[in-house]
């Protein structure tokens, strides 16, 4: 392993000897290229040499065939030997660039030819035929000598290739190790480390330290993997710390979420705040838990909770309840102080204070609601029953009178009324009983509803059919509690008096403003006849009243009768 703190210069470049490699070869290709190309365009004349040359030969024999013979195209044939002694392609021979001998044999054809054509051309052509084999080993000699040099060129084209092919080749295979051991290596040595790094492990073996690209790039590489290292763990430690707030934190919040959940109840009591304080006992660092509640309006009682018996020797930490400066008390708790989450129990004391603010307001709209039922209860009992016994006081009062005149028929009348007015007395007292009876046992309206119509349908043949589509979300129970009555009231009143054969009811809404009808195929009645013995449809208007609405009746004698009522919804 390298010390990554050591600085590399490249002094040795991988590019540079890979580029003057190719450079190399790409100058060896060129120069066997361009020897070869300029050995082939030499040679293309010799070719074309050797043939005329070797023609000069069958032209030697065919003139001293000729001068035998005294053939008449003897001329002829010594111009066309002429012709080709002195043809482009022999004359081409004549420069630097051929070998001496070449040159030597074909001037002294040349010479040879010059000193036999006047013996031609003269009577004494008899020396041509003594000369002619001579001249043709002339011949002869010159050819040889044009095919061992063309000979000699391609066996040095052939040499030169040779070489230049093997020295390509052994610049290829250095190339081909030089890449191999000085790149290919280094980089799969690189490419495994930072799998390794990948795979979090940053203790990586990396290629040993050259003055070149790759030698930088590895220290580079080491550096960064040391780095990468610190950083890690850094990380880590960091990451830990914070998910042990993190844990800490929802700890604490779902402490609290479970304490808002035991707020939450229609109805606060004791064992309420008790589970307040078990949960909380689920907090880090807390051992105890003690709530003290002192206040002017309510009697003092203590809460203790804790996870094993209080240690009396330990230190009781203090938090204040208060709602809006209002003291209610103390929330006190023993433990670790370095653990507990202050904010958590400030927030609890916080929790606590609103619970006991609420159980207290709580207790008094429980109060205020029996004084109010109460109440309208007197109301009623004194707008029915009362006048009802007021009645009879003056019916009894007249019954005196007539009894001392000792009139039995009139006696007999009065006591009469007297009995039909003690029995609505009490039709009208068992009535109100049954009303106040009244509860709602189930808190969705529709089954309330439903609930009371079952107890109705009971009492009477009549069909009651009810269809309710009312939300009461947003109804409380005191407001709930008005409408039912006043249904109760109007079917009671069309089961008693219409002689119905079917009743129906129906429940809805419209934006928001609730309606509720109730009508009967009864015997109906007119509205304006007077009925000083029922005070119902004047109890069903002062329930509107409190729901904010109001009620309309419609009715006529033989055409049964509609209850409506309207109330907004909040």
């Amino acid at each position: 392993m390298m010390d990554p703190n050591l600085k590399i210069s490249v002094k040795r470049s991988v590019t540079t000897t890979v580029a003057r490699s190719l450079i190399a070869i790409l100058l060896l290709a060129v120069i066997i290229t361009g020897f070869s190309i300029i050995t082939l365009a030499s040679s293309l004349n010799d070719a074309a040499a050797i043939n005329t040359s070797g023609s000069l030969r069958m032209q030697s024999y065919r003139i001293a065939y000729d001068i035998s013979v005294d053939s008449p195209r003897l001329r002829a044939h010594i111009g066309a030997f002429q012709d080709s002694l002195l043809s482009q392609e022999l004359q081409l021979l004549n420069n630097l660039a051929v070998p001496e001998e070449i040159r030597q044999s074909y001037e002294a054809l040349i010479i040879n030819w010059t000193r036999l054509r006047p013996e031609l051309e003269g009577p004494d052509r008899e020396f041509y035929l003594e000369q002619v084999g001579r001249f043709v080993n002339d011949i002869d000699k010159f050819v040889f000598v044009l095919q061992r040099h063309s000979e000699n060129k391609l066996q040095v084209l052939a040499l030169v290739g040779s070489v230049g092919l093997g020295l390509i080749l052994a610049f290829v295979l250095f190339l081909i190790h030089y890449t191999q051991k000085r790149i290919v290596n280094p980089l799969n040595m690189l490419v495994s480390a930072s799998q390794n790094i990948q795979n979090k492990v940053f203790d990586v073996d990396l290629p040993p330290i050259r003055n070149n690209e790759l030698g930088v790039l590895s220290n580079n590489f080491s550096v960064m993997a040391k780095e990468l290292k610190e950083l890690y763990y850094n990380l880590e430690s960091k990451i830990e710390s914070k998910t042990l707030k993190l844990t800490k934190a929802n700890r604490s919040l779902n402490v609290l979420y479970e304490c808002s959940t035991q707020l939450s109840s229609s109805f606060l009591t004791r064992d309420t705040f008790e589970n307040i304080l078990s949960v909380t006992l689920n907090a880090d660092g807390v051992n105890a838990l003690r709530l003290n509640m002192q206040h002017s309006n309510q009697s003092e009682w203590q809460l203790d909770a804790s996870v094993a018996d209080i240690d009396p020797n330990a230190t009781w930490y203090s938090l204040p309840l208060s709602v809006d400066g209002d003291a209610l008390g103390t929330l006190e708790w023993q433990g670790n102080k370095h653990i507990v989450d202050e904010m958590l129990l400030s927030n609890l004391a916080f929790i606590l204070s609103r619970g006991i603010y609420y159980s207290h307001a709580q207790k008094q709209a429980m109060h205020l609601a029996v004084m109010e039922e109460r109440a309208a209860l007197a109301r009623e009992l004194h707008d029915s029953i009362a006048q009802s016994l007021s009645y009879l006081k003056i019916q009894t009062t007249l019954l005196k009178r007539h009894l001392k005149t000792i009139d039995s028929d009139d006696c007999a009348a009065i006591a009469d009324d007297i009995s039909e007015q003690l029995k609505t007395a009490y039709n009208q007292l068992r009535e109100l009983l049954n009303a106040f009876r009244l509860s709602l046992t189930n808190s969705d309206f529709g089954l309330a509803l439903e609930e009371m119509i079952e107890a109705l349908q009971g009492q009477t043949p009549t069909n009651i059919i009810v269809d309710s589509t009312l939300d009461t979300l947003s109804i409380d129970a005191q407001r709930q509690m008005h409408i039912l009555q006043i249904i109760r009231e109007a079917c009671s009143n069309a089961i008693k008096h219409a002689d119905a054969n079917s009743l129906r009811i129906q429940c809805g809404q419209n934006d928001e403003e609730g309606y509720v009808e109730i009508v009967d195929d009864g015997k109906g009645f007119s509205l304006d006849q007077d009925k000083p013995d029922h005070y119902g449809l004047n109890i069903m208007n002062e329930r509107a009243l409190m729901l904010g609405g109001h009620v309309d009746i419609v009715s006529a004698p033989s055409e049964g009768c509609r209850v409506s009522l309207t109330f907004p919804l909040k």
